[in-house]
């Protein structure tokens, strides 16, 4: 065999590696897309599955405190979670949840009867079950967003990236549940 016969087997097998490696590149760019998709539904079914017990909190809070009209007006203001929300919708909605939640601690701190209702408790108890899934579930969707973003920012699978139009994401927001008003949770527990 001559040496252009060599130079091009060579030049042959380089390409060959070239187009195996951008679609593994690329494969795995899309196992990832697929993977944050996945975890972002489990995000809008938190995100409203809260909805729905803060929707039951303004009820029981409004029987006790009907005068409260600002904490209820927030939490009418919140809205359903769009079908496959944006990660900025999905911020926004967490971020009025937060302050409706803030606003529904208060009224138990405000309201002894409120606060020593058993009914009450169980809300708040469920509130605090379902803050813990929808932070598991943000940190899901997280930790695939930085397993993409790593793809967009290093070299050489940012060539795929850009060839691919990916481009770094977004996180979602991390609540601020430390910040919510401190309830005694173990106040008058009956289970």
């Amino acid at each position: 065999m001559s040496g252009a016969g060599i130079a091009i087997i060579v030049l042959l097998a380089l390409v060959l590696c070239v187009i195996g490696w951008f679609i593994s590149v690329s494969n795995n760019i899309n196992r990832v897309k697929l993977k944050i998709e996945e975890s972002l539904s489990g995000v809008e079914i938190q995100l409203r599955q809260r909805y729905d017990v803060l929707m039951q909190g303004k009820t029981i809070a409004e029987q006790y405190a009907q005068h409260e009209q600002k904490v209820f007006e927030d939490i009418r203001k919140l809205s359903q979670i769009p079908m496959h929300a944006s990660i900025s919708q999905l911020n926004e909605a967490s971020k009025t949840q937060e302050q409706a939640m803030r606003g529904l601690f208060a009224l138990g701190e405000a309201y002894p009867e409120l606060k020593s209702a058993e009914i009450f408790n169980n809300l708040i108890n469920k509130l605090s079950e379902q803050s813990q899934q929808y932070s598991a579930s943000r940190r899901a969707v997280n930790g695939n967003i930085t397993k993409l973003n790593n793809y967009t920012v290093t070299f050489p699978s940012s060539i795929v990236c850009g060839m691919k139009g990916v481009t770094k994401m977004d996180y979602i927001h991390e609540e601020n549940l430390d910040q919510l008003k401190n309830i005694d949770m173990s106040m008058n527990l009956n289970f």
